[in-house]
């Protein structure tokens, strides 16, 4: 049977009210009336979208992909007619400022919209997720005249916008970029070059498409440093806001992908297209950060989407599917058994939904330390961008990794059935592949972490959240039959911690290279501890609730929290070692022999 996508309601409102989102963002001048009476009904008619547009069009976005015939995309069946109900609801721009036109919600209810509706159409969603990073560059970085000019479309979802960075001989690596501006007499620039990898560079959903554009003048600094950011729409606008004629714009190819067929990957050729400058020359790098920041928070909803539709797959196949006697169960009760009263099944399953609430919790708290960084004042802003810069690598790359593993972990739930593509399931695993990898790699991420991230502020960000976790251990011990959980997760912030100061010596020693070496293994270990902290969190909630309510729902969080804290937690311990090993075993290899 084929994945049927139900929204997971009951636990999106219980996420947002671990982080405590309501009295954070109640601090903020511009979010002190958003309550529960505003977001659980958003999140209700999201749901419904998702479940009853997004969903059914799923597997045929998978199936039939788009499609690219003299340059011109077309997107799969549906998908046009979808987009045209996902427009008119509003869900591309629920959580911009209501100053230019969004809904004025705080990006962390967009963590909760977003959750929804990439579960149901992840290939979908892609392409105005690049609409609101584009729009967020614009918001901030460019004049007036181009916000008037552009915004209003790009909010309302009549037109798309896409970023613009990667070229054949330059990945994620911008120092080799080629792409060339010249000045013109009007003041506008002549683009050339070619960009690669560009999500929705062309498509039939929308009237315009407006690029954002990194590419070099003439003259400008070698390296990153010489690098400017361009608006190049696929029409140009006439002073009067219609369209005009179609700019030097052309999609050479899509790409054959593994998965989101349903998304083009483009291949963009700029001849002599028209572009204009966005802020000042040679700080397009700077300005593509806010785009690529907040992609890098999505990517890691990307891959809880994926992991989350697994298992609603694997749970309904598991509860169908007769196979085998049980260890232990009698013949008589094996009668009416399924999969799902096998152990290794059940731990399979839980294993996915305790990762899945984790990487729920850190997603939604990240893109509240977003709200804080864009929209508080004071401490509490200068807080929430010192948590949100040291989250997002982490966000980014645990969840995503993860979600490889889970959805792996779902098609192995289907035995053979998983492996066949009638069932549905692969699709998620196909799907989320691609989450470790954009957005900058899992690789940079953990650069990311050790090199800029952790020594922020003097290293003060990493041990503010150090005291958080122990303070939540400590809350977690004074509950009854729960006291062994504040333990364990006590014991893991003293690992990590140890690791950390390593980490911080080496760089302050200079060895860069064995930093470097220990990056990615390090950011698995605090992803898995810092996992454990907001299951923690949830526990205390559901334990409190379920004392008030004595509702099943919050006694089974409780042991939700318990299997992640005391079995999944502890594999951070096994990432210490390569952590804190020296780096010459990486390279004592001569590189042609390994």
């Amino acid at each position: 049977m084929a994945v049927k996508y139900k929204a997971p309601i009951k636990d999106i409102i219980f996420g947002l009210d671990v982080i405590d989102s309501y009295n954070v963002l109640n601090r903020v001048d511009r979010f002190k009336d958003f309550s529960k009476e505003v977001s659980i009904p958003a999140i209700e008619e999201c749901g419904k979208f998702a479940e009853e547009v997004l969903a059914p069009i799923n597997s045929i976005g998978d199936t039939h992909g788009a499609t690219i015939e003299d340059g011109i995309v077309k997107m799969p069946p549906g998908f046009k007619e979808a987009y045209e109900k996902f427009k008119y609801a509003g869900w591309a721009s629920i959580s911009l400022p209501n100053e230019i036109g969004g809904g004025g919600m705080p990006n962390t209810l967009s963590g909760a919209t977003l959750e929804m509706l990439c579960s149901a159409n992840m290939a979908f969603v892609l392409g105005p997720g690049l609409s609101i990073g584009a729009i967020s560059a614009l918001n901030f970085h460019g004049s007036q005249e181009q916000k008037d000019k552009y915004l209003p479309k790009l909010v309302s979802g009549d037109w798309s916008g896409t970023m613009n960075l990667s070229e054949p001989q330059s990945g994620s690596d911008l120092n080799n970029l080629t792409t060339k501006a010249v000045l013109q007499e009007d003041g506008t620039y002549k683009i050339t070059g070619t960009k690669i990898w560009i999500g929705s560079g062309e498509h039939d959903l929308t009237d315009n498409i407006i690029h954002l554009v990194l590419a070099r003048i003439e003259g400008a600094p070698e390296g990153t440093k010489g690098i400017s950011m361009f608006i190049i729409p696929k029409y140009l606008v006439n002073d009067d806001d219609s369209l005009g004629n179609q700019n030097n714009v052309r999609c050479l190819s899509i790409e054959e992908k593994m998965g989101i067929h349903g998304s083009p990957t483009c291949v963009m050729e700029y001849t002599n297209s028209t572009g204009y400058l966005i802020g000042e020359e040679n700080r397009g790098l700077n300005y593509m950060f806010t785009t690529i920041n907040e992609a890098r928070i999505r990517a890691g909803g990307h891959g809880l989407s994926c992991a989350t539709g697994a298992l609603q797959g694997a749970v309904q196949y598991s509860l169908d599917r007769v196979q085998g006697r049980p260890v232990g169960m009698s013949k008589e009760d094996a009668k009416n058994s399924t999969i799902i009263d096998h152990a290794d099944v059940r731990r399979m399953l839980m294993t996915i939904k305790a990762y899945t609430d984790a990487m729920r919790y850190m997603l939604y708290d990240n893109q509240m330390m977003l709200d804080l960084s864009y929209y508080a004042d004071g401490d509490l802003k200068d807080f929430g961008t010192g948590r949100c810069g040291l989250l997002t690598p982490i966000t980014k790359s645990w969840i995503s990794d993860l979600s490889v593993e889970l959805t792996s972990i779902a098609i192995q739930v289907y035995g053979g059935m998983g492996y066949v593509e009638e069932t549905g399931i692969a699709q998620y695993f196909r799907d989320a592949r691609i989450a470790p990898i954009y957005a900058g790699t899992n690789g940079i991420q953990a650069l990311d972490l050790v090199f800029r991230k952790m020594p922020f502020d003097k290293g003060k960000v990493v041990e503010k959240l150090f005291v958080d976790f122990r303070t939540t251990a400590e809350k977690l011990s004074e509950i009854k039959d729960l006291e062994y959980l504040g333990d364990i997760l006590n014991i893991h912030t003293d690992k990590l911690n140890k690791v950390t100061k390593k980490v911080n010596l080496d760089l302050l020693n200079g060895d860069v290279q064995n930093v470097s070496a220990s990056a990615t293994p390090y950011i698995k270990m605090f992803g898995q501890v810092l996992g454990g902290y907001y299951m923690a969190k949830a526990a205390i909630l559901a334990n409190k609730m379920q004392e008030v309510t004595n509702e099943e729902y919050y006694l089974n969080k409780v042991t939700i929290s318990k299997f992640y804290i005391s079995q999944l937690l502890p594999l951070a311990s096994g990432y210490i070692s390569s952590s804190i090993a020296d780096s010459k075993e990486l390279f004592s290899i001569k590189s042609e022999n390994i």
